[in-house]
């Protein structure tokens, strides 16, 4: 237990202090969005491409991974869409963005930090973001902008154009721009120059302990307003995200893809990590599901200071232990 503590303390230990520094106002209005865009646009990016870029093919394409965290988190998306369309009588853009909120995990801001320190690497996180931006971004909010242009009266041909519109704001993500480039070394075998990696390497080391504290500092932006949130939908969603999808991701990984030890440890983990603040950033963007994700996402964060250190105390404590 005390390498597990070891782990998370520090997370905590930042993340309160963000939260502290966001109450406080130290760093003014423009604070969380100045510190996430620098994580977002210039931090992130390098940490990613340097992770694929030196890691073997076969670490990067580990399919069996990325096949049983697929298939979790369309299973979970596919409970919670039952419950959300026949018990809470969600339609449309408000369902998609739902979805959208219980099946992504957190992975930039606590994923990295945390298998970095728990698996030595940030790779597991990095894979979930992967799934996350070819998949999981292009179907659900394509759904919310055909639904929304349709409510609005557009025509058909402008709905169509949506597809394209979302396809290539996500392909200009600067998170799957880093990604594309890293799998493109890793494939040509690409030996990159000492000073390519030490930068990268110095933004990286910048991308955790920054997210974090970004972390905190939103969770302080301000109170949650959960006034006429059914309180039954945000039960659900958090026991989907936090229970449900984890435990697809340990029989799926250990019964079906055979995945065991530090693997099977790491799939079960990302799976877990709780709902991200963009979910509550699309939902304020299109004007929908606005206090239900917001609700859902602090709801996720802090039951996951439990559930997250749980998990990993239940695989064994940290497996391969980071700088």
């Amino acid at each position: 237990m005390g390498q597990v503590i070891g782990v998370f303390a520090p997370i905590f230990v930042i993340a309160l202090l963000g939260y502290g520094c966001g109450r406080l106002r130290l760093l003014g209005p423009a604070g969380p969005t100045v510190l996430s865009r620098f994580v977002f646009f210039v931090a992130m990016p390098p940490l990613i491409f340097i992770t694929l870029a030196k890691r073997q093919p076969a670490e990067v394409a580990h399919w069996d991974y990325l096949a049983a965290y697929f298939a979790a988190i369309v299973i979970g998306g596919v409970a919670f869409f039952a419950l959300a369309r026949f018990v809470f009588r969600e339609t449309g853009a408000k369902l998609a963005l739902g979805i959208f909120t219980v099946v992504n995990g957190n992975a930039g801001y606590l994923g990295i930090p945390i298998c970095l320190y728990a698996f030595g690497s940030p790779l597991p996180a990095i894979l979930a973001t992967v799934i996350h931006m070819i998949f999981v971004y292009p179907v659900l909010l394509t759904w919310t902008e055909i639904d929304l242009a349709r409510a609005a009266g557009a025509p058909a041909a402008s709905r169509a154009a949506k597809i394209g519109q979302v396809f290539l704001v996500v392909a200009k993500n600067p998170l799957m721009m880093a990604t594309f480039l890293g799998v493109a070394a890793v494939a040509s075998g690409l030996v990159l120059p000492g000073w390519v990696e030490r930068a990268c390497n110095l933004l990286g080391r910048g991308a955790i302990p920054v997210a974090v504290f970004a972390l905190g500092l939103t969770l302080a932006e301000k109170d949650v307003d959960a006034g006429g949130v059914d309180v039954r939908e945000i039960a659900a969603a958090s026991v989907i995200k936090l229970v449900l999808i984890p435990l697809l991701a340990f029989v799926l990984g250990r019964f079906v893809f055979g995945l065991s030890g530090e693997s099977l440890a790491a799939l079960v983990f990302v799976a877990a990590l709780p709902s991200p603040k963009n979910a509550f950033i699309l939902a304020q963007r299109y004007g929908v599901y606005v206090r239900r994700a917001a609700v859902t996402v602090f709801v996720t964060t802090l039951t996951s200071a439990v559930t997250l250190p749980l998990i990993l105390y239940a695989f064994g404590g940290v497996t391969s232990p980071g700088p």
